[in-house]
C-alpha cells in the first residue's frame, strides 16, 4: 500500500462510525476518499452554501464550527472526528462555517459514497441520525465548544504531566517516602512485571504509618487496599472523570497502547484534570463525603447545578449526564443517611439497635435516572428479628430512623413522592421476609390495583447499608418473576394507557402546574417509555440493572422480535431525557425551581418537530406492545 492509503486505512479504522464497518467496506471507501490540506484561517465550508460535496474526516489539526449570523461557537472538531454530515443529510443552506484553526489535514469521503453507506448500513446511519438530533436539541443552547473539545477530544496521554514514580512490591514505606522526597511527588506506583499492582500516596503514609506509629520498614503492599484503576492513554478526559466519580478515587493509572513504548505512561489526578479544564465535578463528590450537616449537603447540592450545566454545554450526552447526576445523588444520600443514623443514635440511645439494614431507592433513583427536580420513593429492609420482642424493638427504632431520614431528604430539596412510597410508612419499612412476601403478592396476587401501584418497586436498588440484604431480596424476586404473566399484563396496560401529549390534530396538549402550563415531559413522555421498558425487562427476568437505557439495550439479545420497538424507544428516551434534563438545569441556573414542564413555544421550530416525531414513535410502540400482551 502507498503511504496515503495506509494513512487513510488507519484513520478509518479508529474513527467512529467507520470503525464498526468491515475491513472490506473500509477498503472500498479508501478508493473514493481524498486527502486535503488546509491552512490556518482557511474556510473549509462556507455558511450559506447549498453545495454539499463530502464528509470531512479530520486526520490532524483543529476545525472551528461557527454560526456567523448569531455569533455562536458550535463546536471544535479535532483529530478522529467528522463534520459536514448536516449538509449531506439535510440539504439546503448550511447553517455554520467550518474554518481551520491550525494546519489541518482532512480525508474527504464523497457525498455519493456517504449516502450509499447511510442507506445500506443501519449502524452507520444511526450514528449520524443521533448526531443530527443532538444538533437540533441544542439549537437554543450556547455550547461551551472549547470545553467540549477538551473533554471529549483530549486523550489521557496528553494530560500525563510527569513520569510515574515507581517501586517494586518488596520496597519499604521508608524507601517510597524517600522517593517522594527526592522527586517532590506525592504518589508512588508499585510495579511488577511492567504492570501497576498498587498505588500509595503521601496521605496513606501519614495515616497508616506515622499516625498509627507503625514501622517505616513496613512493605508498601501492606498499605494497598485494592489494585489501582487503569485507563488507556487513548481514553478520553471524560472517561477519567466518569471513573473517578464511579469509584470515588482521585487518581488513575494511564497505560500505553503502543507495544514499543513504556507500558505505564504515568498517573493522572483529579487536580490535573481540574487544572486542565478549569472544572472538577469529582471534587463535588469529595465534598459530599466530608459534609458534616444536612444544611451543608443542601448547599452542595444547590451549588452543583452550574457544574452540571457546564458539562451539558460541553456536549455530554443525556445518558452520561444522568449517570453523573445519579452518582452525585447516590453520594449525597449515602452521606445523609450516615449523618442521620449517627445523630439518631446520639438522640435516642434507648431505641438504637445494631441490626443489618439497607436503604432502598425506587423509581427514578432506583433506575439511576434522578434529575434535578425529583421526589422521594424509598424503602428500608432489615434483617429478620429473632423473636417478637426484637421485632417490636426493631419497628420502633426503624420508624424513628426513617422519619428522620425522610425529613432530612426533604430538607435538601428532595420532596416526598405523591405516591406515598416512603420508608417512613410502615408498608415500606419491613424485615427481609416481609419484603419477599410483598413482592410475591404483587406478582401473583389478585389485587390488580396493588400490583399496578407497586410498579416502581420493581425499579429497586440499594443506596446505603447492607448489600447482602438487597442481593437476597433481588434473588427472591427473580425467582418469583418466573410466574409473572399476570403482573406483566397489568403493568403493560398501565404503560400503554398514558398516551403522549399530542392531539388528534397534531397539536401539543399542555398541562397546568404551579401557576404555569406546558408539556409534562416526565409523566407524558419519559414515564410511558420507562413503564414499557420495565415490563419487557421483567418478562426476561432482567434485574441486574433497572436503568432504562440498559433495559432497552438488553432487549436486543433477549427479545430480538422487538428490535424495531427497542430502537424506537431508545431513540425517544434519549431525546426526551436530553430535553428534560436541559430544561431543569437551565431553570436552576437562573434561580427558577426546576419542574417537569417545558414550554413548547419557547423551543426552536426544529425542536418542536423533533418532539412531535418522538411522541408519535412512542405512541406507535405503545399500540404494538398493547396488542402483544393482549394476545398473550
Amino acid at each position: 500500500m502507498s503511504s496515503i492509503t495506509e494513512r487513510l486505512a488507519a484513520l478509518l479504522e479508529h474513527t467512529p462510525p467507520f470503525d464498526h464497518l468491515s475491513a472490506a467496506k473500509r477498503q472500498s471507501i479508501i478508493g473514493d476518499t481524498t486527502l486535503e490540506i488546509f491552512e490556518p484561517g482557511e474556510v473549509i465550508l462556507q455558511q450559506g452554501t447549498d453545495i454539499h460535496r463530502a464528509l470531512y474526516i479530520v486526520e490532524s489539526g483543529l476545525i472551528r464550527l461557527f454560526d456567523d449570523e448569531q455569533g455562536k461557537l458550535l463546536n471544535m472538531v479535532g483529530e478522529g472526528s467528522v463534520f459536514g454530515s448536516y449538509g449531506l443529510l439535510q440539504g439546503g443552506i448550511l447553517p455554520y462555517e467550518a474554518k481551520a484553526v491550525e494546519p489541518t489535514v482532512c480525508a474527504l469521503l464523497s457525498a455519493e459514497h456517504f449516502n450509499d453507506l447511510y442507506k445500506n448500513d443501519p449502524t452507520f446511519a444511526a450514528h449520524f441520525d443521533e448526531d443530527l438530533k443532538q444538533y437540533v436539541r441544542t439549537l437554543d443552547t450556547e455550547m461551551d465548544a472549547s470545553g467540549a473539545f477538551l473533554l471529549f477530544e483530549t486523550s489521557l496521554a496528553n494530560v500525563v504531566y510527569h513520569d510515574a514514580l515507581a517501586c517494586q512490591p518488596a520496597a519499604t514505606v521508608q524507601e517510597a517516602a524517600q522517593l517522594m522526597r527526592d522527586t517532590k511527588g506525592d504518589t508512588v506506583l508499585i510495579v511488577q512485571d511492567g504492570s501497576a499492582v498498587g498505588l500509595i500516596t503521601e496521605g496513606d503514609i501519614i495515616k497508616e504509618i506515622v499516625a498509627a506509629g507503625a514501622s517505616l520498614d513496613t512493605p508498601v503492599m501492606d498499605l494497598v487496599q485494592r489494585p489501582p484503576v487503569t485507563l488507556s492513554g487513548s481514553d478520553r478526559l471524560f472517561d477519567a472523570v466518569r471513573v473517578m466519580m464511579q469509584y470515588r478515587i482521585r487518581r488513575v493509572v494511564v497505560t500505553s497502547t503502543d507495544p514499543k513504548a513504556k507500558p505505564i505512561l504515568g498517573v493522572v489526578t483529579a487536580e490535573d484534570i481540574a487544572h486542565f479544564r478549569g472544572l472538577d465535578p469529582v471534587a463535588t463528590v469529595e465534598r459530599l463525603e466530608k459534609a458534616r450537616s444536612i444544611k451543608e449537603l443542601a448547599q452542595i447540592r444547590n451549588e452543583s447545578t452550574r457544574r452540571l450545566f457546564r458539562l451539558y454545554q460541553q456536549g455530554v450526552q443525556s445518558e452520561s449526564l444522568l449517570a453523573v447526576v445519579a452518582e452525585m445523588d447516590d453520594q449525597l444520600k449515602a452521606r445523609l443517611l450516615y449523618l442521620v443514623e449517627e445523630q439518631a443514635i446520639i438522640d435516642r440511645p434507648d431505641l438504637a439497635m445494631d441490626v443489618p439494614w439497607a436503604w432502598l431507592g425506587f423509581g427514578a433513583p432506583g433506575r439511576r435516572e434522578a434529575a434535578l427536580f425529583t421526589s422521594q420513593s424509598n424503602g428500608l429492609v432489615y434483617a429478620d428479628p429473632a423473636n417478637e420482642a426484637e421485632a417490636e424493638r426493631a419497628e420502633r427504632w426503624f420508624a424513628f430512623l426513617t422519619e428522620r431520614a425522610v425529613a432530612a431528604l426533604n430538607e435538601v430539596g428532595i420532596r416526598p413522592s405523591d405516591e406515598g412510597i416512603l420508608a417512613s410508612e410502615a408498608p415500606f419499612r419491613q424485615p427481609l421476609s416481609q419484603w419477599i412476601a410483598a413482592y410475591d403478592q404483587w406478582i401473583t396476587g389478585t389485587d390488580a390495583v396493588a400490583s399496578l401501584r407497586s410498579a416502581i418497586c420493581f425499579d429497586v436498588r440499594g443506596l446505603y447499608g447492607d448489600d447482602d440484604l438487597v442481593d437476597r431480596l433481588l434473588k427472591a424476586v427473580r425467582t418469583q418473576l418466573e410466574n409473572s404473566r399476570r403482573l406483566l399484563a397489568i403493568l403493560m396496560r398501565g404503560a400503554t394507557k398514558n398516551r403522549p401529549p399530542i392531539s388528534f390534530f397534531g397539536r401539543f396538549e399542555l398541562e397546568q402546574g404551579e401557576g404555569t402550563e406546558g408539556l409534562n415531559l416526565r409523566e407524558r413522555g419519559l414515564d410511558p417509555i420507562v413503564d414499557m421498558a420495565r415490563v419487557l425487562a421483567l418478562e426476561t427476568g432482567h434485574l441486574r440493572s433497572t436503568n432504562t437505557f440498559h433495559r432497552l439495550r438488553h432487549l436486543r439479545e433477549s427479545l430480538p422480535d422487538l428490535e424495531r420497538e427497542e430502537k424506537a424507544l431508545l431513540g425517544a428516551f434519549t431525546t426526551l431525557s436530553d430535553m428534560h434534563l436541559r430544561a431543569q438545569m437551565q431553570a436552576a441556573e437562573t434561580g427558577v425551581t426546576p419542574s417537569d414542564l417545558i414550554d413548547p413555544n419557547a423551543l426552536h421550530k426544529s425542536q418542536q418537530n423533533l418532539l412531535k416525531e418522538t411522541f408519535k414513535k412512542v405512541d406507535k410502540v405503545q399500540q404494538a406492545l398493547q396488542n402483544r400482551y393482549e394476545r398473550g
